[in-house]
């Protein structure tokens, strides 16, 4: 009762503060002070969970991600990772970075991009919060609370892909994406995405077929991003290029 009273009190404090950053994930809006519960699909694996932050200012800011683990499953660990660089778990301060004026910082298009590193060797759950504060107004923040819970009762034990590609790519008309897929989930579906985490296309597949196309004619050239997902939950994602 006491880590939920802090928690709630901590929220409390960040969410009376306007922000110069919004938060999105998976293209969704993430408000101030919000828990995203996230279902973790498998043990001893480091899986990485990704933020999209925008400066909506008319002026740089200088960003700085504080890690707070609220409350961890038993020898659970979660890092706080910025580009390909994942910190030590104990590491609970970021070092200042800069997000140009109405800038998006997404791992869909920069090398710099915020993201969790959760990892976890037996059932339970974690809350870790993460905040995004102005390097020179710390009322200036905005905060969010990683809800991450493995129960092989809910999982199902998630399906696998153990096979992903698309070809030609890059691709001007039709698409064919080859695919393997193993597993109990009720929906596997493939789905498109353009740069902004919008959703263009989606399309229930068979796990007992290996193969299908799509048309990308009307797509305007650039980048893509395809996936396979069980119930709703990413197992793959990959890049299509459009020309």
């Amino acid at each position: 009762m006491k880590k939920i009273f802090t928690l709630i009190l901590m929220l409390a404090t960040v969410a009376t503060f306007a922000q110069s950053l919004t938060v999105a994930y998976e293209g969704t809006p993430v408000n101030n002070g919000d828990t995203l519960e996230i279902v973790v699909p498998q043990l001893n694996t480091t899986i990485d969970y990704y933020l999209d932050l925008t400066n909506v200012t008319d002026n740089d800011v200088t960003m700085v991600v504080y890690k707070n683990d609220l409350d961890m499953a038993t020898g659970a660990s979660a890092s706080l990772c910025i580009g390909g660089t994942c910190f030590p778990p104990s590491t609970t301060e970021s070092n200042p970075m800069v997000i140009a004026a109405h800038t998006t910082l997404s791992h869909t298009t920069s090398s710099d991009a915020f993201h969790l590193g959760y990892k976890t060797p037996a059932a339970g759950t974690s809350y870790v919060m993460f905040t995004f504060s102005n390097y020179d107004n710390s009322d200036d923040c905005t905060s969010v609370v990683f809800k991450l819970v493995y129960d092989p009762t809910s999982i199902d034990m998630v399906s696998n892909v153990t096979k992903m590609r698309a070809y030609p790519n890059p691709a001007s008309d039709n698409v064919t994406v080859e695919y393997t897929v193993s597993g109990n989930a009720n929906k596997v579906q493939l789905v498109v995405k353009n740069l902004l985490g919008a959703t263009l296309y989606t399309r229930n597949l068979d796990v007992n077929a290996n193969k299908v196309k799509m048309d990308v004619s009307d797509y305007p050239a650039g980048i893509y991003f395809y996936s396979i997902e069980a119930d709703g939950r990413p197992l793959v994602t990959k890049k299509l290029l459009v020309k």
